[in-house]
């Protein structure tokens, strides 16, 4: 049985932004499909996992785009479960057009293991074995950044959490945060740039109904760091860190 699994998906016109390019969220979602898809493969996806009283919960991703599609097109997705360390998988990725030599796009991901009854991270080796893992150079070599922003913030946002929001879960689904963090940059570089890295962590759920709220502060030219927090609670239930190329 192969570890590593390729997958082709359509770019549909309705996921192309205003420049007919594919927007950071989109490219998200096709690595969160890419995952799904190999974790059937292999047997430890998430409708099986519920039967078990696990579930996956994404902790780490960061995010590397060298080059952003255009128009209508097939992506072709490779994903390979990387490493298991205690509490963590992790996940890496690659995309390219088919036929093209370049990926256009890389990632790495650390994700949680979640029992559902205790609502604590169980240690990933009992669920799953070493023979799981394809050894190979990670994709996204660089640490993990700081993502403690300074300052105040230059842009609030605000969201209300919506029932299309939710996932298997009953939880907010993890592309609707990368979605969120386009709307709480500068309308100049959402109308003019790209993502081209990304690095986030997610720290605690966020339900229906949730009023969230987006803090972006600078970090840098075309940099921000954003914290995401909900009405009524402390702390963030995410941090991340955005750098967006013209």
């Amino acid at each position: 049985m192969s570890l590593q699994g390729v997958y082709n998906f359509a770019l549909k016109s309705s996921q192309l932004d205003h420049r007919g390019r594919m927007p950071v969220w989109v490219i998200y979602h096709f690595l969160q499909e890419a995952a799904e898809h190999n974790a059937v493969d292999l047997g430890f996806d998430t409708e099986t996992l519920l039967q078990r009283g696990l579930t996956w919960v994404l902790s780490r991703l960061q995010l590397r785009v060298t080059s952003v599609p255009k128009g209508r097109q097939g992506l072709e997705v490779e994903t390979w479960p990387a490493a298991i360390e205690s509490r963590f998988a992790h996940r890496d990725f690659r995309l390219r057009l088919p036929g093209a030599q370049e990926y256009f796009a890389i990632a790495s991901s650390a994700w949680l293991l979640l029992d559902l009854k205790k609502m604590r991270p169980v240690t990933i080796s009992t669920v799953l074995p070493e023979k799981t893992v394809l050894h190979r150079p990670r994709m996204v070599t660089e640490p993990f950044p700081s993502l403690e922003p300074s300052g105040e913030p230059e842009l609030v946002t605000e969201f209300r959490v919506r029932r299309s929001d939710l996932d298997l879960n009953y939880h907010v689904n993890n592309v609707h945060y990368i979605e969120w963090l386009g709307e709480a940059v500068p309308e100049s570089l959402w109308r003019d740039a790209d993502v081209n890295e990304l690095d986030v962590e997610y720290k605690r759920a966020v339900k229906f109904g949730d009023i969230v709220t987006i803090s972006t502060y600078a970090a840098g030219e075309n940099t921000y760091i954003h914290r995401m927090g909900v009405a009524g609670q402390t702390g963030d239930v995410l941090r991340a860190r955005t750098v967006w190329k013209p």
